[in-house]
């Protein structure tokens, strides 16, 4: 009995290890006569298989119906139901069942893709759809494919992870198709049903972005730019002039990618305003662009301060707004020079120190933030009519003096008519003077100004100066010079020292070269050390003075080149103190009688500063016997005009060095007679 049960237990086990599972209905496609492809996995336990059964309905309400049958359980994995009319039926149910002799496993049930195709007579096509199954399959893909047809054709037109889209129509006029797709990750596809109508390109083109309204120099014909079009079907572009109140189109341009057009009808005289439009293949206009005009400008004179005033137009709706204006010239038919720049909201600019009876040629040309857009103005043009008196000024030198402060000298040459000399000074660059001084014209052709307010070792300071004509107007403007520095340091292992200084700039002539001047501790004057130097350093080896103390201090002199105004003027640096590091050496006995070298008592001093050296000799019984304050000078061994007896004296020698460096050195010296 036991043996029976058991068999019957693995019977019933063995049955249903192998037992049937359901399908996996994957896809539901759609074709162009309504009929629908069902595609599924197989099922994965074979035991026990028939067939499977195909059962269809378009109302969830009715009873599916069996629409069809397969006999084979892997070879075939797919059905068409002819009958199924999904072109008129939004949406068409099924699902698949594996069967055997006595039980059926069912799939899940898929629909057909709920497509909807709306035509609003607006040149739009709007799709709605829904997905096979809510939540959709795992394995399914995320975005829906999204089919057009034209022309019999179909193509892909988008895809997106969406459940409607929005078609904008680029044809004139044509039956359109459309479709959904939904991939699955086995392979298959669920596709709508396809779904068509007659539609129009009714929307208009992207406004087109006027650009610049310019004007050429050379001609004083208006030119337009403008960015083109990024609607694909852009034909052509309408130019509209603005006439009596009303926006008139004047001209067509065609071409999508042609972007400039030339006005050959109206002057640049004139303001002339313009607006664009884009038309595209179909004859749709965009709205114009905002209007954009050309930029005249005027100026007004004053011959007195030899100066001409620009006033100008606001340039507007130019892309990214108007940054800056840039201000050009040209003088008696020359090319155009760059005079200066103003910001976006300034439209008035001053050229200055224009020439008498000369030619002038002005345009503005409005640059946009970034700089990818210009418009240029009509030329302005006028005749500096205005008697030249010959104004002159010119900074002859700057020159340190005392090594505390600078000495500028000022040739007003044959200026036969002024009030004043005007100084101005900047320091630390060019680039910001600021007036600091003013003398009155006294007859003389040269003025002499003194600063005192500087530090001449460490900053440059700038000068310039202007003299002040009849019209109290600062007429002519000096060249720009500054004051020289001079740099230094110390080689103590070479014994040099080593001097830097920088080009001194603004002789009419140049520099004929550098003096380097050198006063030692042993001197009362500064000595050249080298004349007309081309360089602007130099090596000063100073092995030869070790005896001259241990200050060594400089300054650099700049002679002028003679050149067209005659002058040969010299320029002083600062004046700066090296210090070589002192060394001594202190023997130990020394011989009066001997005679030679070592008859006196004497340290072998190198570099060292006779400003506060002391040595002093004690005998052992503390009797100061001699006392110096000359690093050059010895003991002779003397002592109130006596010779002192062999023995042992003791010296002491100190001294400072640098800036706060101290020697000192005790000890005994034998005397030898």
């Amino acid at each position: 009995m036991k043996k029976i049960i058991g068999f019957i237990g693995l019977c019933l086990s063995f049955t249903a290890a192998f037992a049937l599972n359901a399908p996996q209905l994957r896809c539901l496609s759609v074709n162009d006569a309504g009929e629908v492809t069902l595609s599924w996995m197989a099922s994965t336990e074979p035991s026990g298989f028939l067939r499977y059964e195909i059962y269809y309905t378009t109302d969830l309400a009715v009873p599916f119906t069996l629409v069809g049958q397969v006999p084979n359980l892997a070879a075939t994995t797919s059905y068409t139901h002819i009958a199924a009319d999904a072109l008129n039926n939004a949406q068409c149910f099924y699902y698949v069942a594996a069967c055997s002799a006595t039980e059926c496993y069912s799939s899940d049930t898929l629909s057909t893709i709920e497509f909807y195709l709306a035509n609003l007579g607006n040149g739009l096509a709007i799709l709605d759809w829904s997905p096979p199954i809510n939540p959709p399959l795992a394995t399914y893909l995320a975005d829906y494919q999204i089919d057009r047809n034209l022309f019999g054709t179909w193509s892909t037109l988008a895809t997106s992870n969406q459940l409607n889209y929005r078609d904008t129509i680029d044809i004139c006029e044509a039956s359109l198709g459309y479709r959904v797709q939904l991939a699955d990750a086995s392979g298959c596809r669920n596709v709508s049903r396809p779904l068509s109508d007659v539609f129009s390109d009714l929307s208009a083109p992207d406004i087109p972005q006027l650009d610049s309204v310019s004007v050429d120099f050379t001609n004083s014909r208006i030119r337009l730019g403008w960015e083109h079009s990024f609607a694909e079907d852009v034909s052509a572009y309408i130019i509209y002039h603005f006439e009596g109140g009303l926006w008139v189109p004047l001209d067509t341009v065609f071409g999508m990618n042609n972007t400039t057009w030339v006005d050959a009808v109206n002057g640049a005289d004139a303001v002339q305003q313009y607006r664009i439009a884009a038309l595209d293949s179909c004859l749709n206009s965009s709205p114009m662009s905002e209007a954009q005009h050309n930029i005249r400008v005027t100026s007004t004179h004053d011959l007195c301060r030899r100066e001409a005033t620009l006033t100008w137009e606001e340039y507007e709706n130019m892309p990214m707004e108007v940054e800056s204006y840039r201000v050009f010239y040209s003088e008696n038919g020359g090319p155009l020079i760059l005079a200066g720049e103003t910001e976006g909201d300034v439209r008035t600019f001053t050229l200055q120190n224009l020439v008498p009876q000369s030619l002038y040629r002005c345009v503005i040309q409005a640059v946009n933030y970034g700089g990818n857009v210009t418009a240029t103005s009509t030329k302005c043009e006028f005749l500096f009519n205005s008697d030249d008196n010959q104004d002159f000024c010119y900074i002859r030198y700057v020159t340190v003096v005392d090594n505390a402060k600078i000495e500028i000298k000022v040739s007003t040459g044959t200026t036969v008519s002024f009030s004043k000399v005007h100084l101005y000074r900047s320091a630390g660059d060019d680039q910001h003077f600021v007036h600091y001084a003013v003398q009155t014209n006294d007859g003389t052709d040269t003025y002499v100004f003194e600063d005192d307010a500087v530090q001449v070792d460490k900053f440059y300071y700038y000068y310039r100066a202007t003299v002040e004509n009849d019209c109290d107007v600062e007429s002519a403007q000096s060249n720009v010079a500054h004051n020289i520095i001079l740099r230094g340091e110390v080689d103590n292992e070479e014994r040099q020292n080593l001097l830097e200084w920088d080009t001194y700039d603004g002789w009419n002539g140049g520099v004929a070269g550098y003096s380097v001047y050198r006063q030692l501790e042993s001197t009362a004057s500064f000595d050249p050390v080298t004349l007309t130097l081309n360089a602007n350093n130099y090596q000063d080896d100073v092995t030869s003075h070790r005896r001259d103390g241990e200050n060594f201090t400089y300054f650099v002199e700049a002679e002028e080149s003679a050149g067209d105004l005659g002058f040969m003027e010299k320029s002083r640096s600062n004046t700066i103190e090296l210090k070589q590091l002192p060394q001594t050496y202190i023997p130990n006995a020394f011989c009066p009688r001997a005679g030679g070298p070592n008859s006196v008592f004497k340290p072998v001093n190198s570099y060292v500063t006779m400003e506060n050296y002391n040595m002093w000799i004690y005998s052992r019984e503390g009797t100061l016997v001699f006392h110096t304050t000359d690093p050059n000078l010895g003991w002779n061994g003397g002592y109130n005009g006596n010779l002192l007896p062999t023995a042992c004296y003791v010296y002491k020698i100190s001294y400072t060095y640098g800036t706060d460096g101290e020697f000192e050195a005790s000890g005994t010296v034998t005397l030898i007679r």
